[in-house]
């Protein structure tokens, strides 16, 4: 198996099977993949809608509250080479497989993820979104909605991703830059707006750049984390 696919969820019926179809249609046809769903007790249909389009589906209501544990169990029932993790409301460009295939071959590079784009149409979302490409390019911080992928060896000799409950993948990409480099496939990777139209945009921009800012300055954020998931979980 080349390439694993794993996706955590909690309520996402109304994006999951975007998401899922949008891999089928976008991989380049040159690579063997899994899609991994790991579900942290959905409520909705996301286990109807899912279950018959992946090649695994667990469900696990105790992984609820903590991102890294789902991306960990998802990454030990991981049979590729390489490892995506993928929000379940974010569509990935085409070829994406090639994309992470080509960065991987370079043995010096850990591991890396897509350029960030949002699919709110206003004009805020692009301002949101120019602020962030200089910020990731400045500290190679990526987010989970850009797509991070890694060899599957370097995940587990990294140690996965730490248990922080918050900022999870900040985290792990500070991991990986300490073992080698990370790059940035410049196709964007477009993920949905909706934190930011339901909790309002200026206030969620604030808020997001108030926790990166304690976070970058060594700070506890895990304080945020609670919110943050009860906010997730309302969100289907």
């Amino acid at each position: 198996m080349d390439l694993s696919i794993i996706i955590p969820t909690l309520n996402e019926s109304a994006y999951i099977q975007r998401t899922l179809s949008s891999i089928r249609s976008r991989a380049s046809g040159r690579f063997s993949y899994e899609i991994i769903i790991v579900d942290a007790g959905s409520t909705d249909d996301t286990k109807s809608i899912a279950a018959r389009l992946v090649d695994v589906f667990y469900e696990d209501a105790h992984l609820a509250g903590a991102k890294y544990k789902s991306l960990n169990k998802g990454a030990a029932m991981a049979k590729g080479d390489d490892l995506l993790f993928l929000d379940a409301d974010t569509l990935l460009p085409l070829a994406f497989d090639l994309h992470i295939k080509q960065v991987l071959e370079d043995s010096k590079i850990v591991g890396g993820a897509f350029e960030f784009q949002m699919d709110g149409q206003r004009r805020i979302y692009r301002i949101i979104e120019w602020i962030n490409r200089m910020r990731y390019r400045i500290d190679q911080r990526y987010f989970g909605d850009q797509g991070i992928f890694c060899r599957r060896a370097d995940f587990w000799q990294l140690g996965g991703y730490p248990p922080e409950p918050i900022m999870e993948a900040a985290y792990f990409c500070k991991r990986m830059s300490q073992q080698g480099r990370l790059a940035l496939v410049k196709s964007p990777i477009l993920t949905a707006a909706r934190r930011f139209e339901a909790g309002q945009v200026f206030r969620v921009f604030f808020k997001d750049t108030w926790i990166w800012i304690q976070f970058t300055l060594g700070l506890d954020v895990k304080k945020y984390a609670s919110a943050y998931w009860q906010e997730n979980k309302n969100r289907g």
